[in-house]
């Protein structure tokens, strides 16, 4: 089947600031658990472009494109803060009834161009200073183009979060939000890291915001990025690698992990492009001290192993990996549940290998304690999505209690091989379990006394699947089935050529 094509939905994000020099702080937040892009990630103030953005009217911009993408910012500052970002000249607006607006137009009730009408706001676009223009990389679920724009917080009002969408929120200097970044507190994504190294550099050298927003739209091409770094902690480097893997992904995520000596997880592709990109950002990572120490793969799968003989050609470091797996790819060192990985270097960077059967009877999963990080391989995907379980390799009862037991770690950031790391991570395991049992129920629901192929139950079992994903269904479909045939609740009996299955 053949990649979808990407599309980009536009964005905007706004860094607002307040103060100067060592007094300059930023507001960020944190995205609530339960949404479904970046859960549990500390983020700007921003989402994806409306319809009533369309209709805002926001002077002082020379095209209809970035008109739309400062209305956007403006919008989502005053959801997500109150903050009327860009206000023209003139008195604030009476703060109780900004607040009423406000929660107007969160519970759906209003636009904000409407509001903004009835109300007699008047937005001036150049009080927003452009400040990047950044794209989703290839391994998320979900693209999106942004805008980042830099704005004061306009004098005489208050940034507020109301929790639904949102965790949090808070005024924080730049030094001190990297600092918790680097002792592993949070979690962001590219952007935010240059959004925030840029501010900490110009409020030690008491930089104008014109000369901060002027350095942040040099990100894509700046000097100082030789290579692409996405690294959402510090000591947590992602690298996307292309695959072939099922769809829809595109991408294999390989990892690298520690400050000092790293392990590199999953080098899943042996193209040569790929490589070279990979084997630049571990280059670039050795130049500032850090070497890489080993190799560790979570299973067997082409996608997971496909760059390992180049490395190992290129660094001479061991692989390390379950028997099972072992058994299909030489590994040097064979992990069993329990065994720890040590990396020297500053800091805790022990890795704990985890049996996670299911997806590959031979699965592991990496957890680091310190930062409460899970690296998932295939046995939890990125976004909403769900992993294959195709047997006989893959076992739905295995996949099952594999995801109990990770439920039971202290867990808070997932890294998967396949889509976007997440927080929220309990909350992802048990909407795993849970959407494994409901799928059983339908499973349940579509046997009936009369005995029935495979290809006859997954239009009754998978009704709310694409149906060009139907084949791929069919294998987790006859895993549910082989797990319910133990338990006595199916039973199978063959025809000619054809397996059937019927309810016990």
């Amino acid at each position: 089947m053949p990649a979808p094509a990407v599309t980009y939905r536009e964005s905007a994000a706004i860094a607002l600031v307040r103060g100067a020099g060592s007094a300059l702080e930023v507001f960020w937040v944190r995205r609530s658990d339960v949404v479904s892009y970046m859960p549990g990630f500390d983020a700007l103030v921003g989402g994806k472009v409306a319809a009533e953005d369309l209709d805002l009217e926001v002077a002082g911009c020379a095209e209809e494109a970035d008109r739309v993408l400062r209305a956007c910012a403006i919008r989502e500052a005053f959801e997500e803060t109150g903050v009327l970002a860009g206000l023209a000249a003139g008195p604030n607006p009476d703060r109780a009834r900004a607040a009423a607006a406000r929660m107007r137009l969160l519970a759906g009730e209003a636009r904000f161009d409407a509001l903004a009408r009835e109300l007699g706001w008047r937005f001036d676009g150049t009080a927003l200073r452009a400040a990047g223009r950044w794209q989703t990389p290839p391994f998320a679920s979900q693209r999106f183009d942004t805008q980042f724009f830099m704005a004061r917080l306009p004098e005489g009002q208050e940034a507020t979060v109301h929790v639904g969408e949102l965790a949090s929120g808070e005024w924080v200097k730049p030094a001190d939000a990297l600092e918790r970044w680097r002792e592993g507190r949070v979690t962001f994504a590219a952007p935010i890291l240059w959004v925030l190294k840029v501010l900490e550099q110009g409020a030690r050298l008491g930089a104008t915001d014109a000369q901060m927003a002027d350095e942040l739209t040099r990100a894509p091409a700046s000097s100082a990025l030789p290579v692409r770094r996405i690294e959402l902690k510090w000591g947590i480097v992602l690298q996307p690698m292309k695959t072939r893997p099922l769809p829809p992904a595109t991408h294999t995520n390989a990892y690298l992990v520690g400050d000092g000596e790293m392990a590199l997880i999953d080098p899943g592709s042996d193209e040569k492009q790929e490589l070279a990109e990979l084997f630049a950002l571990i280059e670039a990572l050795e130049r500032e001290g850090r070497k890489l120490a080993i190799v560790l793969l979570t299973h067997e799968h082409p996608d997971h192993i496909g760059g390992v003989a180049e490395v190992c050609k290129r660094w001479r470091v061991k692989v390390a990996a379950h028997e099972l797996t072992a058994r299909q790819i030489a590994a040097d060192i064979k992990l069993a549940d329990g065994d720890w990985v040590r990396l020297a270097g500053p800091g805790d960077w022990s890795l704990r290998a985890l049996h996670t059967p299911g997806h590959a009877r031979g699965h592991l999963c990496f957890l680091h304690p310190r930062t409460q990080s899970l690296f998932t391989g295939d046995h939890i995907p990125g976004g909403t999505g769900t992993v294959i379980i195709d047997p006989p390799g893959g076992d739905m009862a295995d996949y099952v209690s594999s995801l109990k037991r990770l439920a039971g770690e202290d867990v808070r950031t997932l890294f998967p091989g396949h889509g976007s790391p997440q927080g929220g991570a309990l909350r992802r395991i048990h909407g795993l379990i849970d959407h494994r049992m409901e799928r059983e129920k339908k499973v349940l629901a579509a046997l009936s006394a009369e005995p029935a192929r495979l290809a006859d139950l997954v239009p009754r079992a998978y009704a709310d699947t694409p149906r060009e994903l139907w084949p791929y269904a069919e294998r987790s479909l006859l895993a549910h089935l082989i797990k319910l045939e133990r338990e006595g609740r199916a039973k199978k009996s063959r025809l000619r050529q054809d397996e059937l299955w019927a309810s016990a």
